[in-house]
């Protein structure tokens, strides 16, 4: 009950509890008998559309829960990815510092343009696998 009152009270909504057990004859309501029919009555005079808007099965909140997770882990994972990209990068260039060769201007230009040089291919190379693939799943092997 005081987790009800904690969240009406914190989201500003109204609510009400209805909690019965199996073995127990007694039924606890919140705020109270009369606080629980208002707040049903308020409900049910609603137009049915507005009753199911946001009425969710537990199935339905499962999969958006599961939906909104796998969109948080998509973005760590990007994240992460940037992260180990980025920590090649420093890698290879405190190697390239630490053995005595500090990169001048024109030394960070030419690894700049390795890296575009790479970045090409690398576009070319994911180009060539997205046809590949839709190749596959266009003959059925990717089913």
């Amino acid at each position: 009950m005081k987790k009800i009152n904690e969240i009406s009270t914190l989201c500003g909504v109204e609510a009400c509890a209805i909690i019965s057990e199996q073995n127990n004859p007694r039924v606890e309501v919140w705020p109270s008998d009369s606080g629980v029919r208002s707040v049903i009555s308020r409900f049910r005079s609603l137009p049915g559309y507005e009753q199911c808007k946001k009425m969710v099965d537990q199935e339905v909140f499962l999969k958006q829960s599961i939906g909104k997770v796998y969109e948080q882990l998509k973005k760590q994972r990007e994240e992460t990815r940037k992260m180990e990209m980025t920590n090649i990068i420093d890698h290879y260039i405190q190697t390239i510092e630490f053995n005595g060769n500090s990169m001048s201007k024109s030394d960070l230009n030419d690894f700049s343009s390795f890296i575009d040089e790479n970045l090409k291919e690398v576009n070319l190379k994911m180009k060539e696998m997205t046809i590949k693939d839709q190749k596959e799943v266009g003959n059925g092997v990717g089913l």
